[in-house]
């Protein structure tokens, strides 16, 4: 790829259709955080000098949302280059640099993660903070642990077919009520859910940060974790969906990995493509939801169309912006390295969602409800914000349901059987 750099050959057209796009761009108006001027920079011969702070922070400044790859011309793979940029910096290269490896590298370890996240439940409890205090609103994320939340163990409780389920971090250790929920469902369809206790962290912020080796090194885990697994493998993340999806990209197609990672690859289900199929319908009941769509998910096939079916097929009215879905600001690490321009652009997202008046915010990716239900309560307003998952369970009759009847367990339909045995 540097080789590439050098010789001016990132193929980038200059058009400047990015501009019109880039979240980071309509909030800062410099035209160098697009990424037509991030592909110039990588086009010029500094570019293959020592980094420099300027360009550092020029290439530190981007979301990886991929809006500039939908409309790019020429296809570029914007995002990887970006990527693979960053994989050239050194630990103090960019804005927030040792914050951002000290998460990655608590993502990475799953048990360290799990003690901080016991040690913060720990600390919430003790620290009587004003309710806008930024440490509060953090501690809020975490959930407190019930004796029915563990997702550690494989589960094998119905006949009707095998599936594996991927929890991925947020679900696992911040806000368990997500993977208790998601097995609820799978449960409703009949089906034993398998969750390997090895799996771990999908390593999207690793790549996302240029950790490329840390992202290899977590897709062999999670590649070994499943191996001994039958199904389709299901993630109630978007965006571990969609890095899971790209786990054959991180190794050369000569490496022995490579050919595992399309296996893996080949058996994962996006959570609404699949339970759009498979979840028996509701009665309307009324609840007026707004969805944020995960940049990481509406860009691919069907991205936007999935969550929608599956929410009017249970019954809940849609709460449609006007000019289309934004990024929420997030961008998995993107949001400690900018802090104040995630802010911004989350205002615009969050304004969106607020204009609509709705009952209740979902999402299914873990960075953007993390962002909605910090930057909500941080605004002051009451409004719940919540993962789908939970949501279609309550819908579902769970034990939260509201003013809702229960739903029918139902039995595994032929094209639920054949899915389930096209892994085997």
């Amino acid at each position: 790829m540097n080789k590439r750099n050098q010789n001016d050959e990132t193929g980038c057209a200059k058009c400047g259709a990015c501009m019109t796009v880039c979240p980071v761009f309509r909030t800062e108006g410099r035209e160098s955080l697009t990424a037509r001027g991030r592909m110039h920079l990588l086009a010029t011969a500094t570019s293959t000098n020592s980094i420099s702070i300027v360009f550092a922070d020029v290439f530190s400044r981007c979301l990886l949302c991929g809006a500039c790859e939908q409309v790019c011309p020429r296809n570029l793979p914007i995002t990887q280059l970006i990527a693979e940029t960053r994989s050239r910096f050194s630990l103090f290269d960019g804005p927030a640099s040792l914050h951002k490896a000290a998460v990655c590298t608590v993502l990475g370890n799953p048990v360290l993660f799990e003690g901080l996240v016991r040690a913060g439940i720990s600390l919430k409890r003790v620290l009587a903070l004003p309710a806008d205090s930024g440490l509060r609103l953090r501690l809020n994320l975490l959930e407190e642990r019930q004796s029915n939340a563990t997702v550690e163990k494989t589960e094998k409780t119905t006949t009707g077919g095998d599936v594996s389920y991927f929890t991925g971090c947020f679900a696992r250790h911040l806000q368990p009520s997500i993977a208790v929920a998601t097995k609820n469902l799978l449960r409703r369809c009949n089906l034993s859910t398998q969750i390997p206790a090895d799996q771990c962290c999908c390593g999207l912020a690793a790549w996302s940060s240029g950790r490329i080796e840390q992202a290899r090194d977590l897709a062999q885990r999670n590649i070994e974790a499943f191996a001994e697994t039958d199904g389709p493998i299901i993630t109630s993340c978007a965006s571990c969906s969609t890095h899971l999806l790209a786990y054959p990209t991180l190794f050369a197609e000569n490496d022995l990995w490579h050919k595992k990672a399309q296996v893996f690859s080949s058996r994962i289900q996006e959570f609404t493509a699949f339970f759009k199929e498979y979840l028996p319908p509701q009665i309307n009941n009324g609840l007026r939801v707004f969805y944020h769509d995960p940049c990481h998910l509406r860009f691919q096939k069907n991205g936007k169309e999935n969550p929608r079916v599956l929410l009017k097929k249970m019954g809940y009215i849609i709460l449609e912006p006007d000019d289309g879905p934004r990024c929420c600001g997030q961008g998995g690490l993107f949001h400690l390295a900018c802090p104040e321009t995630a802010a911004k652009i989350f205002k615009i997202s969050s304004a969106q969602a607020l204009t609509a008046d709705p009952d209740c915010i979902i999402s299914t990716c873990s960075g953007c409800l993390m962002q909605y239900q910090q930057g909500i309560a941080g605004q002051g307003k009451k409004i719940r914000v919540a993962h789908l998952a939970v949501l279609l369970e309550e819908a579902c009759g769970g034990k939260n349901a509201l003013k809702l009847p229960d739903g029918k367990i139902c039995n595994p339909t032929p094209q639920l059987q054949l899915l389930c045995q096209k892994f085997k």
